[in-house]
């Protein structure tokens, strides 16, 4: 999510507005002190986030058919049910990942579903109170949040007479209540790990997360009050959600970075309570570590495995397409080196060769990874994806928030290589973390990227490259291969320069592919690569490209790598940073 001034008088946005923009329009108010009628949270899981219990049945509501006071209502229901098992409920969008989520869930899990009715989905499920809001006030995010400690759902002021006329009693009416107001009254009560941060005019995104987990659910801008709320929050903890980016994402993320707190931007996704219901101890990428006509060499599958086989998991279409594109030859020469803590095979370096890598932007993004990412053809649902092996960034949280859509992403990626988006466990700029933060987050992001099998994480900060210090931090983690760092304004401003910490790498980018941005169109790319330096022995001899996800798609890669000299190879970029440390240490 970056609002980031690349360009003097001209603002472009790291992060965009999805267009699912129908349905908006919901807000309320906080609550007062309740009894102990309050539900108790699910049990804890081996995990770094809340979790729901793993689904069985679920009553099935396309969000579109349900209005805006609806949706709150069945969200702040589906976080109550999700905290056991048995029945609970899905909101799908059909034309977006949501689908393939819900099928996977049937298909690989076993997971039941049924059409959904929402008065007899509330009375089976056994809530028996609500909490009165008024939309277009703060008292949305007051009954979200209260939903959790109370047991009671959300009910906007349309909606009482019915709530009444099926057997809900009024716990609270917090119509004249805000954000304020709940944390002074119940902080004591709401977890200390994660808060969400969600406008009050978004009526169903990320409620359910907020009931199911018994988080505080809060908006204020960027105010004195925001800052008092992330630096009530432990160390290391995650605010799930968005701020306000008017004046650059930095206004936001800069507070939490120095109060030792990281974002995970997801303030348009769903049903993460269900998600997050599913256990994967561990997982493997499904892509090949390279192109096996590479020098003559092989290229092996799972990072961190020792693999030499060439997995291609097709599963659809546009899958099959990928595998039947890509060799399927078994390996039969390479080199043995480093990868998420295990042995991976990199390319025999070709003494003429520039080695090049393409990473897209915004892999934290969740709300993105669960949305139209995999759907929309300009990214990972292009029909040409596969003809190239590319990187993508993927949020190490998802192993534990969503793993079966991690597993999903996985199993369609035949010529795919997935690294941890910025700025590892989630977005924050590392030299403005306290060092004690630090080192709990890397510590969590190493478990979390060993079960996720990824071996490289991105970084975005300011004018922090050659501060090893904070790069030890990361890469005494046996788990991390190496970083790819990108300045902030811009992101390729060091043009490929390489430091080194622990004996590994930290790559800034050479170039990008951005919109309107000098030198970073499609001909000025691939100019610079054809002319950059033949030598893998030294860092100069390898580049990596990022390429904005908001401006810029698979095709316009294509074009890129359409134009390359024959010495120029693509490999993925967890590739790229183990060949730099075996080839080009100094």
């Amino acid at each position: 999510m970056s609002d980031r001034p690349l360009v003097s008088g001209r603002t472009f946005s790291r992060r965009r507005a999805l267009g699912l923009t129908a349905g908006l329009g919901l807000a309320a108010t906080v609550a007062p002190s309740l009894s102990s009628s309050s539900l108790a949270f699910a049990a804890p899981a081996p995990s770094a986030y809340p979790k729901g219990a793993r689904p069985q049945v679920l009553n099935v509501f396309t969000e579109s058919t349900l209005s805006l006071p609806e949706r709150t209502l069945a969200t702040t229901l589906q976080g109550l049910m999700a905290r056991r098992r048995g029945d609970s409920l899905y909101l799908n969008l059909p034309g977006l990942g949501y689908q393939f989520w819900l099928d996977d869930l049937v298909a690989r899990y076993g997971v039941r579903t049924r059409p959904g009715d929402l008065w007899k989905t509330v009375q089976r499920s056994g809530v028996r109170g609500y909490l009165l809001f008024r939309e277009g006030t703060p008292s949305v995010n007051v009954a979200t949040t209260l939903a959790g400690v109370t047991g009671a759902v959300a009910i906007e002021e349309s909606l009482e007479a019915l709530a009444i006329r099926h057997g809900l009693r009024k716990v609270l009416d917090v119509r004249d209540k805000d954000d304020r107001w709940v944390f002074d009254t119940y902080w004591s009560r709401l977890r200390h790990d994660v808060a969400v941060e969600q406008r009050a005019d978004i009526p169903e995104r990320l409620r359910d997360y907020v009931t199911m987990a018994g988080t505080l659910a809060f908006f204020d801008g960027n105010s004195e009050f925001r800052a008092e709320v992330v630096a009530a929050l432990d160390d290391d903890a995650t605010v799930i959600g968005w701020g306000d980016a008017s004046s650059g994402e930095d206004a936001f993320i800069g507070v939490n970075s120095l109060a030792g707190v990281k974002a995970l931007p997801a303030d348009h996704a769903r049903n993460l309570s269900i998600l997050s219901g599913i256990h994967e101890d561990r997982l493997t990428q499904g892509g090949r570590l390279f192109d096996p006509t590479l020098g003559g060499s092989g290229g092996g599958s799972g990072s961190g495995s020792g693999a030499t086989d060439l997995r291609h998991t097709v599963q659809g279409a546009a899958v099959a397409a990928a595998a039947t594109r890509s060799s399927t030859a078994t390996p039969t020469t390479g080199v043995l080196s480093g990868g998420g803590g295990g042995r991976a095979l990199v390319p025999q370096p070709d003494p003429d060769a520039h080695y090049v890598s393409f990473l897209i932007t915004d892999g934290d993004n969740i709300q993105w990874a669960l949305g139209d990412f995999p759907t929309d053809q300009r990214w990972f649902g292009s029909p040409r994806r596969g003809e190239v092996d590319l990187g993508w960034g993927i949020s190490p949280s998802l192993i534990d928030l969503a793993p079966s859509v991690m597993r999903w992403f996985y199993d369609h990626s035949a010529t795919d290589r997935w690294v941890a988006g910025p700025s590892g466990g989630g977005y924050m700029y590392p030299s403005r973390y306290p060092a004690a933060a630090l080192e709990k987050h890397t510590a969590s992001l190493a478990r979390a990227m060993g079960r996720s099998d990824l071996s490289v994480a991105q970084i975005i900060d300011f004018d922090a490259f050659e501060n090893t210090r904070l790069w030890s931090s990361y890469l005494k983690r046996p788990e991390i291969d190496g970083l790819i760092y990108l300045e902030y304004s811009r992101y390729d401003g060091l043009k490929g320069q390489v430091v080194w910490s622990e004996g590994k790498p930290v790559i800034s980018a050479r170039t990008m592919l951005w919109d309107g941005l000098d030198g970073a169109d499609e001909a000025s790319v691939t100019a610079e690569l054809n002319a950059a330096t033949r030598n893998p022995h030294s860092t100069a001899g390898y580049s990596v490209v990022v390429w904005h996800a908001w401006s810029k798609s698979v095709d316009d890669v294509l074009t890129v790598v359409d134009g390359l000299a024959p010495h120029v190879k693509v490999v993925p970029p967890d590739t790229l940073v183990r060949m730099v440390s075996k080839y080009a240490k100094p």
